[in-house]
Parts: structure tokens; C-alpha cells; sequence
């Protein structure tokens, strides 16, 4: 009971310590794509005109929601609501996937907000943590049979991060398989249909606006004679130019001391999946697309998000308490202590601009830990994206209700 206690509190410590982050964070995001989404909803609201929060896509629930809060109400109120959605996201994908599991629920939250990649990036206002929770309620209604709540949620994450229907689609695939090879396809085709047309919905006005083609998606795959390089904000598509980015951001957001205990724990984990299962095949399909998608666009660890939560959740399943309890050691062991093995030089210095490496050079070397360096770290990117606000700016600048400008 006390254990269980002991857990509980340190659960509930870490969620009103990360959204104190949010709040304390204010507009000074380390995201440097969460002042568009908001000027993506302040475009339509003064200009009833769409624009993109992306260069090359948009995110229009996550626009409304994160730009709606931030008019109203701040950027520090905002970006508690993302931190409070990943928050309850880590709870549902419990629910859905280890309900059944001995091991307690507050145990796994800790395992997950221990990982400083996760627990720092979800406090900014941005759509990932958003999608997140969309499709962490999916699958918790998924598993609870309830189907169409499923096919809704999960319409309403592609709407949230078009990207996630890399996951979605295969997972129903997966989930009906065995009523497939009955020749049953009723359901494959209802939730389809449902996750589709739910999706669409929230894009619709845009088709309309663009005459119903593809020509607000500033993509090189849809527009012709477009080879641009880096169009994403990343690298060319290089071996030379990805690989190394796609390692080294691996081996960070897994955790430059837990990478290899959960290394030496590696051969034991392969042995205890069952891989004929249907959740592991869903889990693990998951996790492969998602750092598959990733090494094409190696930018921010945001990214993969679900490849690290999905990885916890197989962890979680097959590893004992005790296993557990050393890779949450090893986890926050990073947030004081941090060594790095390569310095990095890149070809702007002014924080404003976009880090793109243009050397790497192998040393090591000792560097205050993740959470240390977030309280410590003296850069302020404010000024960076107060220039992109207009009227909005000095609002902005101080965290308050974007409103308060006009």
C-alpha cells in the first residue's frame, strides 16, 4: 500500500511539476514551430483566410485549440493544456494496452515522464501532444469495444497530425486481421470509411478554398517540378546527411545512460514478446514506421514521440518491477548529469535561425543535465518569435491572453 502510495505521489509530483514548466515556460517555447500554430489560428480569426502553420501542411485542431487558448488566455495556459492531454494520453495507452498488466499505473506514468525529452518538449504549445491523445483514446476505446468511438477519435488525431495515418490505417488492418482472413471485411471498410470522412471534415474548408485540389500542400511529392532540398526543414535527402542526425537523435531521446542498460536487457526483452500477438504486432508496427518516417526527416525529437512511448509500453509489459525501477533511475539520471560525444557546429550562431549542423567532431564531454540546463539556460526565444506576432506581439512577449493587443 505504501508503495503504491510512494508512486501516486511521485505521479501526481511530476504532472504539477511539469505544468509549472508550461506555465514558467510561458512563450518561450523550445518548439520553434509553436508560434505558427497559433498564428495559424489568428490568420483566420482577423483574415478568415487558412494558412498553414506548417510550410508545407497544416494541423487544423491543433490550430484551433492551441491558438483559441492562446487568444483567450495565454500562452502559459496553453501550454499547460498540451502538457495536461500527454498527461492523460500516457494514462489511456495504459488502459488500452497494460490494463491487464500487475504492475501499477502510476509506475508506468513515472517510467514515461522520466524520459527528459518527453517530459520537457510536451510542455510546449504545439500538436504533437494533442495527436498524441487523440490516438491514445483510439485505442483505449478500440480495446474497450466500443468501435465507432474508436474510428472518431481516431478521424479527429489524423486531423490533429496527418502523418498519424501511418499508424492508423495498418493498426485497423492488424486489429481485423483475423476477420479478414475469414473474408469478413465489414468492419475493416465501416472504420475506414469513418476514420476518412471524420479526417476530411476538419480539412474540407481548405479543399474548398483551393478548389478542391491538393495545391495548399507546399509538398515536393504532390507539386510538380518541385526538387527542393531540406523542404520539411531538414536535412537533403542523403545518406551522408541523414544517418548521422538519425543515430544521434535515437540515441538521445532514448537516454544517453539508459541506452545501455535497456541494451544489456535487449536479447531477455526479444525473448518474452510474443510476436504473434495482436497488441505487440500493433505496438511494434508502431514503433517501426515511426522511426522509419523519422530517418527521412530527422529534425525535431517530437517526432518520435510514439516510437519511445510504444517502446515503454513493450518495456513495461515484459520487464519486471525491478528492471523498471533502474530505467527510471537511469532516465532521471539525465536530467542533472548529461555527457555528450560529439561537438556539434552549426552554420548559424544567432539563436533565431534554425540549428543546422554543419560539422560534427567526436568529443566527449560533461554538460549540465536536461532539467539543469532548462532552468539555467540563459537563450530566450521570445524575441525570435515575437516578430512573426504583428499586433500580437507584445501580448506575446509576456505570456498574456493574445486579445489584450487589440
Amino acid at each position: 500500500m505504501k508503495k503504491i502510495e510512494t508512486k501516486l505521489f511521485i505521479s501526481i509530483f511530476l504532472f504539477f511539476f511539469g505544468a509549472y514548466i508550461a506555465y514558467e515556460r510561458g512563450s518561450n517555447f523550445s518548439d520553434g514551430d509553436s508560434y505558427s500554430v497559433i498564428n495559424a489560428f489568428l490568420n483566420f480569426l482577423n483574415n478568415e483566410i487558412y494558412t498553414p502553420s506548417r510550410g508545407a501542411y497544416g494541423h487544423p485542431i491543433p490550430e484551433v485549440l492551441i491558438g483559441f487558448i492562446a487568444y483567450n488566455f495565454g500562452t502559459r495556459i496553453s501550454n499547460i493544456f498540451c502538457f495536461l492531454l500527454f498527461f492523460l494520453s500516457i494514462i489511456f495507452f495504459y488502459n488500452a494496452f497494460l490494463k491487464n498488466n500487475n504492475k501499477n499505473v502510476n509506475l508506468f506514468i513515472i517510467l514515461v515522464l522520466s524520459n527528459s525529452y518527453l517530459f520537457l518538449e510536451n510542455t510546449n504549445s504545439i500538436d504533437y501532444p494533442i495527436a498524441i491523445f487523440f490516438l491514445s483514446l483510439g485505442f483505449y476505446f478500440l480495446k474497450s469495444q466500443k468501435n465507432f468511438l474508436a474510428y472518431v477519435f481516431f478521424g479527429i488525431t489524423i486531423a490533429s497530425r496527418a502523418n498519424f495515418l501511418t499508424f492508423i490505417y495498418p493498426s485497423l488492418i492488424i486489429f481485423f486481421f483475423k476477420e479478414l482472413r475469414n473474408k469478413k471485411i465489414k468492419n475493416l471498410i465501416i472504420s475506414s470509411l469513418v476514420v476518412t470522412i471524420v479526417g476530411l471534415i476538419f480539412y474540407f474548408p481548405l479543399f474548398d478554398l483551393h478548389n478542391y485540389t491538393l495545391n495548399f500542400l507546399d509538398l515536393p511529392f504532390v507539386k510538380e517540378n518541385d526538387d527542393r532540398v531540406g523542404w520539411y526543414g531538414g536535412p537533403s535527402l542523403e545518406f551522408s546527411s541523414l544517418f548521422p542526425r538519425f543515430v544521434y537523435k535515437i540515441y538521445l531521446i532514448i537516454g544517453i545512460f539508459s541506452i545501455f542498460y535497456l541494451l544489456t536487457l535487449f536479447i531477455e526483452l526479444i525473448k518474452k514478446i510474443q510476436f504473434t500477438e495482436i497488441d505487440n504486432i500493433i505496438l511494434l508496427f508502431i514503433l517501426f514506421i515511426n522511426i522509419f518516417i523519422f530517418y527521412f526527416m530527422p529534425t525535431k525529437i517530437l517526432i518520435i514521440n510514439p516510437f519511445i512511448i510504444f517502446s515503454y509500453i513493450i518495456i513495461f509489459k515484459y520487464l519486471d518491477s525491478r528492471k523498471i525501477y533502474f530505467l527510471i533511475i537511469f532516465n532521471f539520471l539525465q536530467w542533472f548529469i548529461f555527457y555528450d560525444i560529439a561537438e556539434i557546429k552549426y552554420k548559424e550562431k544567432d539563436i533565431c535561425y534554425a540549428k543546422e549542423a554543419i560539422e560534427y567532431n567526436f568529443q566527449i564531454s560533461i554538460k549540465k543535465g536536461m532539467l539543469v540546463h532548462y532552468f539555467t539556460n540563459n537563450e530566450n526565444m521570445i524575441e525570435c518569435y515575437s516578430q512573426f506576432m504583428g499586433n500580437y506581439s507584445e501580448s506575446f512577449k509576456e505570456s498574456k491572453p493574445l486579445k489584450s493587443s487589440n
